[in-house]
This record gives C-alpha cells, sequence and structure tokens, in this order.
C-alpha cells in the first residue's frame, strides 16, 4: 500500500471527525419547529431516496437520513427499540417520544444521518425531512402522538423490492430460515407476522416477509390515506406531477418545478445498468431478473399476509393517485 493512499486514508478519516464534530456542535444550536417535520416511508430499495430528492426541492428544507439504524448511533438501540419497532396506538412511551421530539427539532445528528445534507443547509433550515425506511410499524403512532404535515407512505411492488436488495448484497448475511423475533417492548405484533410468514427457505422469501410484515400492517390499517398520504412507486413513475400534487395538497403549497425536473432523474443510489429510460421497461425489470419459482415465493407470501395490492402484473391493482384510468 502506498503512502498517497495511507494519506488518502488518514484525510477521510480527519475529515469525519471533524464533519461529526461540527454536527455534535450544531445540535446543541438546533432548535425547530418538531411540527412542521414531514415524514417520508418506504421500504429499502422503494424509491425513497428518489422521492426524498423531490421533496428536498421545498425551501428552506435539509433532510434526515433513516434515523432507526440501530447501528448508526443515533441513540434509538438504548432506548430498547428493534430493527422494525412497533409501538400500538395510544401507547405511552416517554423515552420514545423525548426522542423524535428532538429528532423533529435537529438536536439529533451524525454524519450518517446528516449524509444527504450539509452543516450549513442544516443550520439554514426551518424544517426537516425525515426519511424512514424501517419505520412503518410506528406510523400510526407517531401520526397520534404528533402534530405534523401529513406524513407520505411510498409503495413499491414487492418483486421489484426484493429484486433490488438481492442485487444489492447488503441483505446477503441475514440467516434463511430466519430466527422468531426475541422478546422485545411492543414485541408482539413482529412475533404474530412470524407465524403468519410460515415456513421460509430462500432470500427472496425472506426479503418479501419484511415487506409484508411492514407493509400489510398499513395497507389494511383504517387510517391509511387518510392519516397519511399513500402513493404508489409506479404512478409516481408514471403520473409524476398527479402523484406529487396528491403529495403537497395537503401542505398546501404548490409542485416545486425543480421537483418536477429533478422527477426525470434518477437517484443517486440508483444502482447503474437500471433501466431507467423507458418507465414501463424499468416496473418490468424485476420480471428478467428474478425466475418465475422466485417471482411464485414472493407473491405467495403476499397471499399468506392477504395483501393484494400487487400480483403477477407490474403495476398496482389499486390506484392511489387521483386522475383519468
Amino acid at each position: 500500500m502506498s503512502d498517497g493512499s495511507l494519506l488518502t486514508r488518514g484525510q477521510r478519516q480527519i475529515k469525519a471527525r471533524w464533519l461529526a464534530f461540527r454536527l455534535a456542535r450544531l445540535q446543541e444550536q438546533m432548535d425547530l419547529d418538531p411540527s412542521k417535520a414531514i415524514l417520508l416511508f418506504a421500504s429499502p430499495r422503494g424509491g425513497s431516496t428518489w422521492l426524498e430528492e423531490m421533496l428536498g426541492t421545498i425551501a428552506g428544507t435539509a433532510t434526515i437520513w433513516e434515523p432507526l439504524d440501530l447501528e448508526r448511533g443515533s441513540g434509538i438501540r438504548e432506548l430498547g427499540f428493534a430493527w422494525r419497532q412497533h409501538i400500538p396506538e395510544g401507547t405511552e412511551w416517554p423515552e420514545a417520544e423525548d426522542f423524535f421530539m428532538r429528532l423533529f427539532s435537529g438536536k439529533v445528528l451524525t454524519p450518517y444521518l446528516a449524509q444527504a445534507t450539509t452543516p450549513a443547509e442544516l443550520r439554514a433550515a426551518d424544517q426537516l425531512i425525515v426519511k424512514f425506511v424501517r419505520g412503518h410499524l410506528l406510523l400510526p403512532w407517531l401520526a397520534k402522538r404528533f402534530s405534523l404535515p401529513r406524513p407520505v407512505l411510498l409503495v413499491r411492488h414487492p418483486c421489484a423490492v426484493v429484486a433490488s436488495m438481492m442485487q444489492h448484497g447488503a441483505w446477503d448475511t441475514h440467516p434463511i430460515p430466519p430466527p422468531r423475533p426475541t422478546a422485545q417492548r411492543h414485541g408482539e405484533l413482529m412475533m404474530r407476522f412470524h407465524d403468519i410468514a410460515g415456513p421460509i427457505n430462500s432470500k427472496e422469501e425472506y426479503l418479501a416477509y419484511i415487506w409484508c410484515s411492514t407493509h400489510a400492517f398499513l395497507l389494511k390499517h383504517p387510517l391509511n390515506d387518510k392519516a397519511w398520504t399513500t402513493i404508489t412507486y409506479e404512478e409516481l413513475l408514471l403520473h409524476t406531477e398527479a402523484t406529487l400534487r396528491k403529495v403537497f395538497t395537503p401542505w398546501g403549497i404548490p409542485v416545486p418545478q425543480e421537483a418536477l425536473e429533478i422527477s426525470k432523474r434518477p437517484s443517486r443510489t440508483t444502482r447503474s445498468g437500471s433501466p431507467t429510460a423507458k418507465p414501463l421497461d424499468q416496473l418490468s425489470h424485476w420480471q428478467s431478473q428474478l425466475d418465475p419459482a422466485q417471482q411464485d415465493r414472493i407473491l405467495r407470501m403476499l397471499q399468506r399476509f392477504d395483501v393484494d395490492l400487487y400480483g403477477s402484473d407490474p403495476l398496482p391493482r389499486v390506484r392511489f393517485t387521483p386522475g383519468p384510468q
């Protein structure tokens, strides 16, 4: 290894430590109105970065990136949170409520959480966009505990999500079959979902189980698309302006023109080789990535959870965005 390589690594370490120091100082000064935070919920590899980039065109916003990652030092693990924590509606959990109050106020900042923004943007912001990819089971509780702009739930075809997760590789080390969830605070729902899933003998079944155990809860919830705005990735891609209008209208602001321009570009987390030029090719790409047996195993998992929004067709069976059929 050359001295140049060592120097580059050292410079990166110094830069990372300096950023962590700056953010630690900055969070002491932040005092945003927590009731203005915009919450976005989606699957990993579900299009959340693309939508977050559009929402980030709202003047005076800065983004907080996935605060529920237990390994990134946000302090959520110390509260006793699990990876996909559920809090039943009406439950009192003062420590959790205090965490989210501080988070929405800008008082929880780390390099990981601030990776989509800069200290200068945070300092100039008057509201935060908070992007969750593991927060689905918290959404009804958060919607009731906090007076917030209407949160957004972005849903994408599970076959597309699973295919992208498998290609990404970040989920390769998870054991198959997965162990039964351990006892945890408010963990009864995840234990019930584990029983509903039944035998899991392949990676695609496990990843489909993750999708189902979070989305089934919200898609069948009586407050779905009422206490939060539900949209699909497919409609966002095919009917972008109408779908964004549905998202922005409850906030009382028009869709920024810049958001429409950003919608025409792949997000910064799009993998190379993705067919982004033609929307319908992009939506059906998973059909060539997954063999028929894999697709069948994923769709059977949806049947176990009684989720009928998606099937073998790339498009959802229900339309959430108003407009001509």
